[in-house]
């Protein structure tokens, strides 16, 4: 990798945000429980799996992953911003806790009851996936508003049709 490895095509080739540094992929830790979660009231079996997550900090889910350019998503959070990184380690810190309700819910989950699924969905769509999207926000960054650029040749055709239309 050679100094040109945070080049924004670079980077957004490997589905790296060259604005944050930061990949989406790194959500797919918490999308798969997620995913497990909604089908453990028709797949009490999934349990298991559910209860065996545990929080894996950024660079370490890069890398145990597959994801084919983990150096570079793990060289390029730790060039990222500090203030970027700090709301992301904030934001995921709020989804690891939630996760742990999460587990805890699983761990009180009857699936023959309706309650219990209701209650387990509901955390799902109200607690989980928003805090998700949050993340998400974080690495995907704000949205950037670009300026217009000042054209000579649109201002003066612009004052000529003030003109006429006074």
């Amino acid at each position: 990798m050679g100094a040109d490895r945070f080049r924004p095509e670079h980077l957004a080739a490997a589905n790296i945000n060259p604005n944050t540094f930061l990949a989406t992929d790194y959500l797919n830790h918490f999308n798969n429980v997620v995913m497990l979660l909604e089908l453990l009231p028709d797949m009490p079996d999934c349990a298991e799996e559910v209860a065996a997550w545990t929080p894996m900090a950024y660079d370490d889910y890069f890398r145990s992953s597959h994801f084919r350019e983990r150096d570079l998503a793990i060289a390029a959070w730790h060039a990222a911003d500090p203030s970027i990184r700090a709301d992301f380690d904030q934001a995921v810190t709020h989804l690891d806790c939630a996760m742990a309700e999460a587990l805890a819910l699983v761990e009180q989950h009857d699936p023959g009851d309706a309650e219990s699924n209701h209650r387990l969905g509901d955390f799902v769509r109200n607690r989980l996936k928003p805090l998700i999207s949050g993340v998400g926000g974080v690495i995907n960054g704000p949205s950037i508003v670009l300026k217009p650029i000042e054209d000579a040749d649109a201002s003066e055709a612009q004052a000529a049709v003030d003109e006429l239309f006074p």
